[in-house]
């Protein structure tokens, strides 16, 4: 019985001067933050916060928030990570669903946000500020944890226990809770290791810019406790001070998306800096054409490698590696379209509508089966048992499997857009813009974008049967919707196209866009 929190006391107790943790050139070792650790999970544990209870975070990325896992682990708690660019009745509807009984909040305009939502919030027992921000009915994270005991707690906890639950946004209008356990985790870390070309050495540094609230970020946190690496955070993505950091501090891996790539090639001087620490990048949400790909190659001096995961699959289950880059570079480009072949210990099906498997060449949808699945969807057993079928969950994105195994995905077949690596769900918006008082129909669809592979246009009816201004219809959906959510482009039609039982035809409307295209996936 392994659980992430013992992988990371073992190297606070073998290695502690290694940093855990480091920012803007201040460092964190395992020593210190595991001291830390321990006294907040004593500090939660004596608040009366038990095995299986729920606490919220919200946060732009900082060592308190990396540290702040590694207590959870320790206390059996489960950390409930809002997306800080969600607005705040957003932020309401996961922290009832969810039934936290504390908040820990960083910097002063999300405390705000919450003083907005706090007389909504029912059984929450401390709200709590981690920095310097304080204010009246906010308790100081130091005078929480105040003098607790810095022996770790120990719990019977088991690797089947929950260790966080991510919330992702889904078709039906409202988040899912994804309930992800210590061996969910502990199997991603084993399984990533089929797309590593770069040493797993403690120490190894990995840089972070991905927010933590998201798989992706938080992943690099428990693979860093488990493997005693170093995780370098910066707190929102800039082209020169990601460049200058990479290089400063030495920085062994780093995870981006195809639209950051591009950015950073083309960044005035980058043909002069020095990346010779780099071993691997790390790339998903999106294919990476031929002349990126030997660009980077040539300006980075390390492989890169294409990931394909789910929050439902904790991490990446498909991986086109350093061998497979070279082939489509020696004379098979069309492996770049694909987003590789599945991990160890993991088993990739596609599937048609009745859960037949199908021959390779045809598009079904994709399922997987392994021990990185989840362990459900929180408070909804109808949903899990929908999406978790024979210990095979369902996608929801249709793919084909070449004869190799190769994994080419073509569309989703849930409706969600991709817009820079973030998941973006039509229904949202759509809830959103039908309150408008002259929207009386809309779809919203994904569309491409140059650099950020889709982007969302809503297609709208009017009561009035006039246009509406986009500048009016974005600051409508300001007070609604998370920033990155709200549409910047919009069209208006007398009708949207439906089937017999009414269900907008979504494949009609994005046809126009993508016809030619060889696949309506970002």
């Amino acid at each position: 019985m392994m659980r992430v929190h013992d992988w990371f006391e073992y190297h606070a107790r073998s290695r502690p001067d290694i940093p855990f943790l480091r920012q803007d050139g201040v460092s964190l070792s395992y020593r210190d933050a595991d001291l830390k650790a321990n006294r907040w999970a004593n500090a939660m544990i004596a608040r009366g916060l038990q095995p299986g209870d729920r606490i919220a975070y919200l946060s732009t990325n900082t060592i308190d928030m990396g540290v702040m896992y590694m207590a959870c682990a320790k206390a059996g708690v489960a950390p409930v990570m809002l997306n800080y660019r969600l607005a705040p009745r957003e932020w309401l509807w996961i922290l009832q669903d969810a039934e936290v009984k504390a908040a820990f909040v960083h910097g002063g305009s999300y405390l705000d946000g919450i003083d907005t939502i706090r007389d909504q919030l029912q059984g929450v027992d401390a709200f709590v500020s981690v920095g310097t921000d304080t204010r009246e009915g906010w308790q100081p994270l130091d005078a929480f944890i105040g003098d607790s005991e810095a022996s770790a707690p120990r719990l019977p906890l088991t690797q089947h226990d929950l260790l966080y639950l991510i919330y992702t946004s889904g078709t039906t209008g409202h988040p899912k809770g994804i309930m992800i356990s210590h061996q969910n985790v502990i199997a991603h870390v084993e399984q990533s290791m089929c797309a590593s070309v770069a040493a797993r050495a403690p120490g190894s540094r990995a840089l972070v810019v991905t927010p933590l609230y998201h798989a992706a970020g938080v992943l690099r946190i428990m693979t860093a406790a488990i493997n005693g690496g170093t995780v370098v955070l910066m707190e929102h993505f800039d082209p020169e001070a990601f460049l200058e950091t990479v290089v400063a501090e030495k920085i062994n891996t780093v995870n981006m998306v195809p639209s950051i790539v591009q950015t950073l090639l083309e960044h005035p001087g980058i043909e002069d800096m020095n990346f010779d620490s780099l071993q691997v990048i790390y790339y998903g949400a999106a294919p990476i054409g031929e002349p990126v790909l030997r660009r980077a190659l040539a300006t980075f001096q390390c492989p890169l490698i294409q990931g394909y995961g789910l929050s439902e699959s904790t991490g990446g289950i498909a991986y086109l590696n350093e061998v497979d880059h070279q082939k489509a570079l020696q004379g098979r480009p069309e492996l770049l379209k694909s987003t590789g072949r599945a991990v160890v210990l993991a088993d990739i099906r596609v599937v048609d509508g009745d859960g037949n498997e199908v021959p390779a060449g045809t598009v079904g949808e994709l399922v997987i089966r392994g021990p990185n699945v989840m362990k459900g969807y929180w408070r909804n057993p109808e949903k899990t048992a929908e999406t978790i079928v024979d210990g095979w969950l369902h996608s929801g994105d249709a793919a084909y499997l070449d004869a190799e195994g190769y994994v080419f995905l073509q569309d989703r077949i849930k409706d969600m857009i991709v817009s820079g690596g973030t998941n973006i769900y039509p229904n949202e918006i759509e809830s959103a813009l039908l309150e408008h008082d002259d929207i009386l129909d809309v779809a919203v669809i994904g569309v491409p974008h140059e650099k950020w592979g889709e982007a969302a246009l809503a297609i709208c009816v009017t009561r009035s049967g006039n246009t509406l201004p986009a500048d009016a219809l974005i600051g409508f959906c300001r007070d609604r919707l998370g920033g990155y959510k709200i549409p910047r482009q919009y069209e208006f039609v007398r009708e949207l196209p439906r089937n017999a039982s009414g269900k907008i035809l979504k494949r009609v409307l994005r046809e126009p866009y993508w016809k030619g295209r060889e696949r309506a996936i970002a």
